[in-house]
C-alpha cells in the first residue's frame, strides 16, 4: 500500500511543464516543432506539446479498445486470471482493404500472465474493422513460444512487410514459470502480413529491435536500421543482414523498448520506456521519454525534462487508469505524408493484476480526422 501511495504521488508530478525559458534553436523544440523567432517560443508540430514540444498530445482512450482479451478462459489454460495477456503492438493498414487493420502483437500461451512472457510469449496477427484503436480479434499466430516483443515495418524498397523479434523455438514446461536465457533478434518477411518466411537470426544477445527503412523517393535504397537496447543502432545494406553497430549514444539515460522513426523534415526520433523510477522500487509513472537527432549517427539528445506520457490514462466514458506499467511504446501515424502521430500503442498491465493487454490511445484531433475520412465516425 505504501508503494501505491509513493505511484500515485508521483504520478500527479510524472508531466510538468516547466516555466518558459524561451527557444533559440528548433533543438529548443525537441525537433518536433519549429523555434518562432519572433515570440522566442516553440510552434510545436501536430501530435506534440507542452513548452519544449515533447510531450504527447494524448485524447482520452476508449475503454477495451486495443487487444483486451485479459477475461478470456479455455481448456489448455494453465491457470485462470490472466486471460489471453498481450503486450503491445504494431498496427499496420491492410494494404488492399483500408478498411481492414492489423496488429501483430505478443500474446502469451496457455492462460500465463505477464510474468511467464518468457518463455510463454508467441506472436500473433489480431484484426479489427471497427477502425485502427480496435477492439481487435485474433486472427492467428505467426511465431509459436518462445518469441516476443515484434515490431513490424513496410519496406518499400523490397515491397514486403519485415517483422524483427526476439526469441527461439523451444517447447514450454507444463506450468507458468519464467526462464531466463539470452535474447536472439531475428527477422521475418512478408508479402500479405499473413503468410511468413521462416525467421532468420541476425543479432545474438540483444533485445528490444525497433528497425526503420533508410528508403525515400530520392534514395530508393534497400539499407536498414536496426535500434536495440540502449538505443544502440545497427546498420545493414537490406534487411537480411549483417547487421553492424554504428551508433552507441550512451547519453540517452536508463530506458529500453527504443520506437525510432524519421519525421517530415528528416529529423530522428526516439520514443522510449523510461526506467528513471526503478531505482524507487517503481514501474512508474515516469515511463516516457524522447530523444531526438538532425541525423541518425547523432549526436543526440535526451529529453528527461519533460515526459512524452505517464501511467495516467484517460477514457472516453470519465474515468482514468493509473497503470502499474506501460511499456513497449509505438506510433501510428498519419496517411498524408505529414507523419504526425495519431495512436499510441503500450502494453499495459493494472495494479494486483496478473494479466496485461495492449492499449491504443489516440493522438490529438488527427486521429479522429483520420477515423472520420475511412468512415468510421
Amino acid at each position: 500500500m505504501q508503494r501505491l501511495a509513493v505511484f500515485l504521488s508521483l504520478a500527479s508530478l510524472a508531466i510538468v511543464i516547466t516555466p518558459s525559458r524561451g527557444c533559440s534553436t528548433d533543438e529548443d523544440c525537441s525537433l518536433n516543432g519549429i523555434c518562432s523567432q519572433a515570440k522566442r517560443e516553440c510552434i510545436c508540430h501536430a501530435g506534440w506539446r507542452a513548452e519544449d514540444c515533447s510531450e504527447l498530445n494524448l485524447y482520452p482512450a476508449a475503454r477495451w479498445s486495443g487487444y483486451n482479451h485479459t477475461n478470456a478462459t479455455g481448456p489448455d489454460f494453465y491457470k485462470e486470471g490472466a486471460g489471453n495477456s498481450s503486450w503491445g503492438g504494431h498496427i499496420i493498414q491492410d494494404p488492399s482493404d483500408e478498411k481492414l487493420f492489423h496488429l501483430v502483437t505478443s500474446q502469451m500461451a496457455h492462460g500465463c500472465g505477464l510474468a511467464g512472457w518468457r518463455p510463454f510469449s508467441t506472436i500473433i496477427r489480431a484484426e479489427s474493422r471497427t477502425g485502427p484503436t480496435g477492439p481487435y480479434t485474433f486472427a492467428q499466430t505467426l511465431f509459436g513460444t518462445f518469441h516476443h516483443n515484434p515490431t513490424t515495418i513496410y519496406s518499400p524498397a523490397d515491397g514486403k512487410y519485415l517483422l524483427y523479434c526476439i526469441g527461439r523455438d523451444i517447447v514450454t514446461p507444463d506450468t507458468c514459470q519464467s526462464q531466463k536465457f539470452n535474447n536472439t533478434i531475428s527477422v521475418s518477411s512478408s508479402a500479405d502480413l499473413k503468410h511468413w518466411e521462416p525467421l532468420e537470426a541476425q543479432l545474438e544477445n540483444v533485445t528490444n529491435p525497433a528497425p526503420w527503412t533508410l528508403w525515400s523517393m530520392q534514395n530508393q535504397t534497400r539499407a536498414m536500421l536496426l535500434a536495440v537496447e540502449k538505443n544502440n543502432i545497427y546498420m545493414a545494406q537490406n534487411f537480411s543482414g549483417p547487421y553492424d553497430l554504428a551508433v552507441e549514444p550512451q547519453n540517452t539515460d536508463r530506458s529500453e523498448d527504443p520506437f525510432l522513426w524519421q519525421d517530415k523534415r528528416g529529423n530522428w526520433h526516439f520514443l522510449v520506456h523510461y526506467l528513471i523510477d526503478i531505482d524507487l522500487g517503481l514501474k512508474g509513472p515516469r515511463v516516457g521519454a524522447h530523444a531526438y537527432a538532425r541525423h541518425w549517427q547523432g549526436p543526440w539528445t535526451f529529453n528527461n525534462k519533460t515526459l512524452a506520457y505517464n501511467t495516467t490514462v484517460e477514457f472516453t466514458d470519465g474515468t482514468s487508469t493509473v497503470y502499474y506499467r506501460r511499456e513497449r511504446p509505438k506510433l501510428y501515424f498519419s496517411d498524408d505524408g505529414d507523419m504526425t502521430p495519431i495512436y499510441l500503442i503500450n502494453g499495459v498491465q493494472e495494479f494486483n493484476r496478473s494479466g496485461s493487454y495492449t492499449l491504443i490511445q489516440p493522438i490529438g484531433p488527427g486521429a479522429r480526422e483520420y477515423e472520420t475520412k475511412l468512415g468510421f465516425v
